[in-house]
């Protein structure tokens, strides 16, 4: 399949990778909410569990951190895997679409540097036990690599590696300025979103 970065693809592109962002920190936060009972507090790349929910429910608090990677990163890279197997061309540009606006390089580079969710629970769970962060790791692989080979065998376009450079890293390295620090600081460092609707800063999602 041959893929034109149109000024419509690409703007459709940021903004599916833009919403799976969000959801992805709203994952964290409504899995929250049905572990504690109450709200936390969430940005575009950050959140925090209720007061106190961490002591009162020890056995379940970590399946909030979980829910943010599940929902809305390994789940629609395999929703894109499985439409980038279908025989119709539109199916296989959103799947493959759908697979890169989750980022998947984040999940793979930011966990070996255990610097994400999924390092953050293994944690919780084993300690800092070596055995339990590369099993992690290989399971990340397994989520991550299918998805993404596949997609490169579907991109047929005459620059394919660099195509494949774009999906990669284009996409990450515009997320992390615009929203890890441009957006982010709004709100966490200079409060300019400071008041919020159930714990989400105004320009977060909703708002309080």
């Amino acid at each position: 399949m041959h893929i034109r970065l149109t000024a419509k693809y690409l703007t459709a592109f940021v903004c599916l990778a833009a919403i799976l962002g969000i959801g992805h920190e709203l994952g964290h936060h409504l899995a929250g909410f049905a572990i504690c009972g109450e709200w936390g507090y969430k940005t575009f790349n950050s959140f925090q569990l209720a007061a106190g929910c961490r002591e009162q429910h020890p056995e379940t608090f970590w399946l909030a951190t979980l829910a943010g990677p599940v929902l809305f990163n390994y789940l629609p890279m395999w929703i894109g895997y499985l439409h980038m197997r279908r025989a119709d061309l539109g199916s296989k540009l959103f799947g493959l679409t759908l697979v890169f606006a989750t980022i998947p390089i984040f999940r793979v580079v930011f966990s070996l540097l255990h610097a994400n969710d999924e390092p953050w629970v293994v944690r919780q769970l084993f300690g800092d036990n070596p055995v339990a962060f590369w099993l992690m790791n290989l399971a990340i692989w397994l989520l991550t690599v299918p998805p993404v080979a596949l997609a490169w065998t579907t991109i047929r376009n005459r620059h394919r590696v660099a195509m494949l450079l774009f999906y990669l890293l284009g996409l990450p390295v515009f997320v992390f300025v615009v929203v890890g620090i441009v957006l982010e600081n709004m709100i966490v460092k200079y409060h300019i979103l400071s008041d919020t609707l159930w714990g989400m800063p105004y320009l977060g999602s909703v708002k309080q």
